[in-house]
């Protein structure tokens, strides 16, 4: 009388999650291949977005003030060339 407790791994689901981790290390080899020796190549990429990024907040920045100051200086033009000084002896 066999019990199938005798042997009860299941050989295909086994040889396939073998295929699965051996998969999974070649994609990890890949990816160190790709990025070599700079361990930290997610913090070097995310200081150069930051960077980027108040570069162009910068930028907007100084586009306002020149906004900004351009139409002030254009009221206050208006002001000074509309006013005739003159003086009368």
């Amino acid at each position: 009388m066999e019990s199938k407790e005798k042997n009860p791994h299941n050989y295909r689901t086994v040889g396939y999650s073998m295929i699965l981790v051996a998969a999974s290390l070649v994609v990890i080899a890949l990816l160190y291949l790709a990025i070599g020796d700079d361990v930290l190549y997610s913090d070097r990429v995310s200081k150069e977005k930051q960077h980027e990024y108040k570069q162009f907040l910068e930028e907007m920045k100084l586009k306002q003030e020149e906004q900004k100051v351009a139409e002030g200086r254009n009221l206050s033009l208006n002001l000074d060339e509309s006013m005739d000084v003159s003086t009368n002896p």
